[in-house]
């Protein structure tokens, strides 16, 4: 313990133990924050890439119908709700029928279930590369999960950005802050986990 100076008692650790976690706790997040997602776009499609959308919004969907369009070699669209067809799935997103090459997941309940079922399907498939369709707020996580998923599978991030979260000016929406906090913490757990 600490040494007693004379006549002044014994600070206790616990005090100094917690500030020093929440000193890193923060600079963590701050760290989180700086890595988020930029502006720029995402790099150009290559051949051979496989194209992986984890459910959780429309734009992220479309976004990977307009990827296997430009080129990419098999979209997988993971945690899928039961109910959902590919035919459905087209005539929302006002696509033509019958999509070459377009996989639905109904298993995964989660991101890490995300990303296990990628792993499995880009070896299925052998693919040695896949880009990630997600929200630019899910990203950094989502891409920790995959690599760690799949290590011998280059990911490539592909942010999106919705019309109601957009990614420019997202600190000025309490919203953002929410769900940039909300991945942070996740993210912590699926490192301890």
């Amino acid at each position: 313990m600490f040494r007693r100076g004379i006549g002044r008692p014994a600070r206790p650790m616990l005090p100094t133990l917690f500030k020093l976690v929440v000193a890193l706790w923060f600079a963590g997040f701050l760290v989180f924050i700086v890595k988020l997602p930029g502006a720029e776009p995402p790099p150009a499609l290559s051949d051979g890439e496989g194209i992986v959308v984890p459910t959780g919004g429309g734009e992220r969907v479309a976004t990977g119908f307009r990827l296997l369009a430009a080129g990419g070699e098999r979209l997988l669209i993971t945690g899928v709700h039961p109910d959902t067809t590919l035919a459905a799935l087209e005539t929302l997103l006002d696509l033509q029928p019958g999509q070459c090459c377009v996989d639905l997941d109904y298993s995964a309940l989660d991101t890490a279930g995300n990303a296990a079922f990628t792993a499995e399907w880009a070896a299925k498939h052998g693919l040695a590369k896949v880009r990630l369709v997600t929200s630019w707020y899910h990203m950094p996580r989502s891409a920790e999960l995959f690599r760690r998923a799949m290590p011998d599978v280059v990911v490539v991030e592909h942010p999106v950005s919705s019309k109601d979260l957009p990614q420019e000016g997202w600190w000025q929406s309490p919203r953002a802050w929410r769900l940039v906090l909300g991945e942070y913490i996740k993210l912590l757990w699926a490192w301890v986990s």
